[in-house]
C-alpha cells in the first residue's frame, strides 16, 4: 500500500472546512474494518483513509502547520500502513477500568505475535515491526500496531477463497476467534492482491 505523501494532506485551516464530510467517510469505513474479538479486545484493518484521518486530526487538534511535525507524523503513521503482501490491523485491549487492565496485560506479553488470521487450511501470524528491542516481558501495552504477512501462495488462497475468515487470538493465556464479515473479508482480499 503506498504510504501517505506530505502533498496529501491538508493544511489545517483548510481541513478544518471540511472535516465533517472526512469524519462520516471514516466512520462508515470502520464499521466494516472493526472486528469485536471479544469483550475485551477489538481490531481495525487500517486503509489509507484511517490513517490520512489520523494524520489530520492530529493537526487539527494540535493546530499543526510547522513542517517538521508534519514530516515526523508521516513518519509514524505511515507505519500503520502495510507493506507489499501484507494486511495491518490496530489491536486494541480495551479495559475501562484501569487496574483490571494492568493485570490483565501482564498475562498477555507478546500478544502482537498472537494474532492470526485463519481461512481454510491456512494461518497467518502476527507480528509488529520494531517491537522487539523494546518489550517489556512483565507488561505489555493496550494497543498494538500489527502487520499479518502473507506468501504469495497464500495471497492467491486468500484471494480465491470462499468460506469463512476467521480473526484470532491463540496466546498461550487468552484465546479468541471471530468470524469476519463477508464484506470485511472482500476487502481484505481486493487489498492484498492489489
Amino acid at each position: 500500500m503506498n504510504k501517505i505523501a506530505k502533498n496529501e494532506l491538508l493544511p489545517y485551516k483548510e481541513y478544518i472546512q471540511v472535516h465533517e464530510k472526512f469524519l462520516q467517510r471514516v466512520i462508515q469505513e470502520k464499521k466494516v474494518r472493526r472486528v469485536s474479538l471479544n469483550e475485551r479486545m477489538s481490531g481495525l484493518f487500517e486503509t489509507r483513509l484511517s490513517v490520512w484521518f489520523q494524520i489530520q486530526e492530529m493537526i487539527r487538534a494540535e493546530q499543526i502547520e510547522r513542517e517538521e511535525y508534519i514530516d515526523e507524523m508521516l513518519e509514524v503513521y505511515n507505519d500503520l500502513l502495510p507493506e507489499d503482501n501484507e494486511l495491518s490491523m490496530t489491536l486494541f485491549i480495551e479495559i475501562p477500568n484501569q487496574n483490571e487492565l494492568r493485570a490483565f496485560n501482564k498475562t498477555i506479553v507478546g500478544i502482537e505475535d498472537s494474532v492470526q488470521l485463519r481461512f481454510g487450511e491456512h494461518v497467518i501470524t502476527s507480528y509488529e515491526p520494531g517491537e522487539q528491542e523494546e518489550e517489556d516481558e512483565s507488561y505489555t501495552q493496550s494497543v498494538h500496531y500489527v502487520r499479518l504477512p502473507f506468501t504469495p501462495e497464500q495471497r492467491k488462497a486468500f484471494s480465491e477463497y470462499e468460506g469463512e475468515v476467521v480473526l484470532a487470538i491463540a496466546h498461550e493465556n487468552y484465546q479468541s476467534t471471530a468470524v469476519l464479515s463477508e464484506e470485511l473479508a472482500a476487502s481484505l482480499k481486493k487489498e492484498i492482491v492489489s
